[in-house]
């Protein structure tokens, strides 16, 4: 009987087959196609007549694969082939078939495992841990019943003799002798050369290399037993040990590796206590940040340092929210709060969070992340999951013990990575752990102790560390704007996340009462102002109830009556500063002689003060107190360069004193006279006259309409960890220069369709002219519309760079990178906000010697692949591990 091969076609897919099942002949493509389908076709399964004599296949040099036995033989045992995957490798054979020596079929009850009820707490032994993650545990309650079966087991395996390689195959249920004890073991590889193989103690779960002669017959008693072993998946193996005992939960779901998913019993809220226990177990620390202190007030050198054996924590948290919404809060929230704790949504995703405090309608909370270490602002809170509320906070706070005279600073740069902490055991005796908030230690690096230092429980309030309020730095690259200008050569910078603030501090008012008690100078308060806007300030004189103030937000000076100043709430007194004072590079060094009063340079800082107009900083020293500030709006870029050309260019125009006072407010108080005793009159500097045709033009910013997303707010569709994973590469252009791809993964055909539909939409958009925006810039982090140049379609971008009439776009669902002019990008509207499914994949193995660029000819032409998928190094990235890579790369495989 002759078979057309061409029409035949895969069970699953459809396309051409090119294998088949082994016992039944059911075609496939792929082996990947024959394992998807395995748990179906194992029921309809049917044996075929042997077309081949097995006895051959005993002359194999590799029993890596499971060998068919021929019937004619005396083997002791016979699997049939499956194809294989080191994870789900026991699901894998689950269903085969074993018979012993006597041909009488052994009992499949030993591939089951023995489970405690779902949603039900129980002991559990930890008996194997894995170096990825997953854990193995035992019943407690089974316990006893385990050791009855290794006794018995034992004494029916006492004129067992021990296996021939011919015996051993993958899958296969054995006897294994270990340090003088009998075990049951599942055998997951043999090396024939070696006369070895791998087994897995099925009540144990730990993987043990044994040689034949320890390896024996089964015995009937051993298969009709399950196995008391299984394997558990905690969001973090924090505080797990080796035969100690959990109280678990089982929670019904699995990994998509197969892992049973696990609740930890914990204390139900968050311990304040320090985390010592945990720390001499695992005392590695890294640095999250230096507070920024201020000498003159006598504010202590405080770090906060951050346990490194907690860092997966964030993403187990974001994993369990995004796979379920998170349980929202249904009762108001009291005024009264001190602490509470909730998962909070930032730019970073979902974090552990204690709430500072709140405002209502619309609802925007002042968070402090636990495990990251800063204040956060978000509108969007949910309950933590329970099984994430028992695990210690991840940050604390340390001060120097002794000798704080030299730079707390300057040595915890000098230690890098390689940091620890040790604790006095002999100050820790007699002492509750579950009560220490302060504690005496030393910090050490390359194993040599750095310093003595003691070290706080931090809760996120900072003035509990000695600090007036938390100051936030500005590091280099970052967007600022020029908040006060003191003259041409030094203006005030505060981060562009400051503007926000004078909206905040107007609802913030009904939370603030008016003053009840002295004012002295130093002390922190909110300014009720109708003409400058509130803000909040700090004391710095007192003269008969008329108080200097300075703006702790922007650096301005003012002098106010006391009626307009208020008591400051908690969300004034923990939302982060941002602001420092800087001299302009080059421009600082010409003497004020040489420069008149009313020069043309200051009216460039003038009209970016005005404008609020977003500045790249670049530090120009060490101590960031020079800088030139970047305008991507302007030619030429460098604030620097604008001014010098104009800067001995007098404006002939007469300057006008600026109102200082801000005007009544609702309260209707007592009018103020201004008067020159009150207050020192601000130069107010005129507009610029007309430019001439050849200076540089200033763009306007875009309208306040325009409604702005960005992309850190975007929800990520990030490839799922496992092995043998089919992912499409969207984008492989640069790979062997940059070593990274871009792909994606779709879990079901709807899920692809859905994305296929964004795609139109956003061509459909993008081809209306109603989001027409003439003059319309993005900002950098910002989602947009961009037309791109190949193909003349529209696709979602975010804007990385603005360079003139230029911007740098990356489209965020394929991974391409382009200039794109000003001209050809739209506003992305909320009808396409939508989740982003492409992820960064960095090629496992990478290496710039080798030759990629066969690699990236690859991926172009076949998109398609098989893969290991493995956490990647940088936040929302993965690793993939390539099947026969070097076969690609030296093109034997093409």
């Amino acid at each position: 009987m002759s078979v057309d091969v061409n029409n035949i076609t895969c069970a699953i897919c459809g396309i051409s087959a090119s294998l088949m099942c082994q016992r039944c002949g059911e075609p496939y493509c792929s082996d990947v196609c024959q394992r998807k389908d395995w748990q179906r076709h194992k029921y309809v399964c049917t044996m075929m007549p042997p077309l081949v004599n097995v006895k051959s296949s005993k002359q194999l040099a590799t029993y890596k694969h499971d060998i068919a036995a021929d019937p004619n033989e005396n083997n002791a045992m016979a699997i049939k082939e499956l194809p294989s995957c080191n994870d789900s490798l026991s699901s894998m054979v689950k269903d085969l078939t074993i018979v012993d020596s006597n041909d009488n079929k052994l009992s499949l009850e030993w591939r089951e495992s023995v489970m405690p009820p779902v949603k039900e707490f129980f002991e559990g032994r930890v008996t194997y841990m894995e170096n990825d993650g997953p854990i193995w545990v035992v019943d407690v309650a089974n316990t006893e019943s385990l050791e009855r079966l290794t006794n018995n087991i034992a004494r029916s395996m006492q004129h067992q003799k021990s296996c021939s390689i011919e015996d051993v195959s993958i899958g296969s249920l054995v006897g294994v002798a270990v340090d003088h004890k009998m075990y049951r073991g599942e055998v997951i590889d043999v090396n024939v050369s070696a006369e070895c193989a791998e087994v897995r103690l099925i009540d144990y779960g730990a993987v043990v290399a044994c040689d034949l002669q320890d390896i024996y017959l089964p015995v009937q008693r051993m298969a009709r037993y399950k196995a008391y072993a299984f394997r558990v998946k905690l969001p973090t193996n924090t505080g797990v040990q080796i035969n100690k005992n959990l109280t678990l939960r089982l929670l019904g779901s699995k990994t998509i590796d197969g892992i049973e998913q696990v609740q930890l019993k914990t204390k139900m809220a968050i311990p304040f206590n320090l985390p010592v226990e945990l720390l001499i177990m695992k005392p590695e620390v890294s640095v999250v940040r230096i507070l920024q202190q201020n000498v003159s007030l006598g504010e202590p050198q405080v770090a906060l340092l951050q346990i490194n054996a907690m860092k997966n924590l964030n993403d187990e948290l974001n994993t369990i929210l995004s796979e379920k919404s998170g349980q929202q809060f249904t009762e108001p929230f009291r005024e009264d709060t001190r602490t509470f704790f909730l998962a909070a949504r930032t730019k970073h995703g979902y974090r552990r969070a204690l709430l500072l405090d709140f405002i209502k309608q619309p609802m925007l909370f002042l968070v402090y992340e636990m495990d990251e270490g800063c204040i956060s602002l978000t509108s969007e809170v949910c309950r933590i999951p329970n099984e994430f509320l028992g695990y210690p906070l991840s940050v604390f706070a340390v001060t120097r013990e002794e000798d704080k005279t030299s730079s707390l600073k300057e040595q915890l740069r000098q230690c890098g990575p390689d940091l620890s902490i040790k604790f006095n055991m002999d100050n820790l005796a007699g002492k509750d752990k579950d009560k220490l908030r302060t504690v005496k230690a030393a910090l050490f690096a390359n194993n040599k102790q750095v310093c003595a230092v003691r070290v706080n429980s931090f809760l996120g309030l900072v003035n509990q560390l000695g600090h007036k309020y938390w100051r936030e730095p500005i590091d280099n690259n970052n967007l600022v704007y020029i908040s006060h200008v003191v003259n041409y050569q030094e203006v005030y910078i505060s981060s562009v996340q400051s503007k926000q603030y004078e909206d905040i501090f107007k609802r913030l008012e009904v939370k603030c009462p008016p003053l009840d008690r002295e004012i002295l100078t130093g002390d922190v308060v909110l300014v009720v102002s109708s003409s400058r806007a509130n803000y909040r300030a700090e004391i710095t004189a007192v003269e008969n109830n008329k108080f200097s103030v300075r703006n702790i937000d922007t650096g301005s000076t003012h002098h106010v009556a006391g009626t307009y100043l208020r008591r400051p709430c908690r969300f004034i007194e923990n939302l982060p500063v941002s602001q420092c004072r800087v001299k302009i590079k080059t421009i600082c060094n010409i003497p004020s002689t040489a420069v008149p009063p009313n020069t043309a340079a200051l009216q460039i800082l003038k009209r970016l003060y005005e404008h609020k107009s977003e500045l790249q900083v670049k530090f120009d020293d060490s101590d960031s107190n020079t800088v030139d500030l970047l305008d991507f709006t302007a030619e030429p870029y460098s604030l620097m360069t604008r001014m010098l050309p104009v800067l001995f260019t007098p404006v002939a125009i007469e300057l006008k004193p600026a109102e200082d006072l801000p005007e009544l407010t609702a309260v209707n108080p007592k009018p103020i006279k201004p008067s020159h005793d009150q207050y020192t009159p601000v130069t107010a500097l005129p507009p610029l006259p007309p430019s001439p045709p050849n200076s540089p033009r200033e763009h306007q910013k875009t309208s306040n309409q325009v409604q702005r997303h960005y992309f850190n707010d975007l929800k990520r569709h990030l490839l799922p960890l496992g092995e043998n994973m089919q992912v499409l590469v969207l984008h492989a252009n640069g790979l062997h220069k940059t070593g990274y791809v871009t792909a994606c993964f779709f879990s079901s055909e709807k899920e692809a369709e859905e994305f296929q539909d964004l795609l139109n939409l956003v061509a459909e958009i993008g081809s209306s002219d109603d989001q027409l925006q003439p003059g319309y810039l993005p900002e950098v982090g910002e989602m947009c519309l961009a037309l791109f140049v190949e193909d003349n379609s529209w696709y979602r971008g975010v804007c990385k760079r603005i360079t003139g009439q230029k911007a740098l776009i990356l489209y965020c669902d394929f991974g391409n990178l382009e200039m794109v002019s000003v001209e050809r990008i739209k506003p992305i509207t909320t009808e396409v906000l939508h989740g982003v499914y492409a992820t960064t994949c960095f090629i496992d193995g990478f290496n710039k010697g080798n030759n990629f660029l066969n690699l990236e000819h690859y991926l172009s032409n076949k998109n398609k692949i098989i893969c290991d998928v493995l956490d990647g190094p940088e936040p929302n990235t993965r690793v993939i591990k390539i099947p026969l890579l070097d076969k690609i790369l030296s093109k034997e495989l093409i």
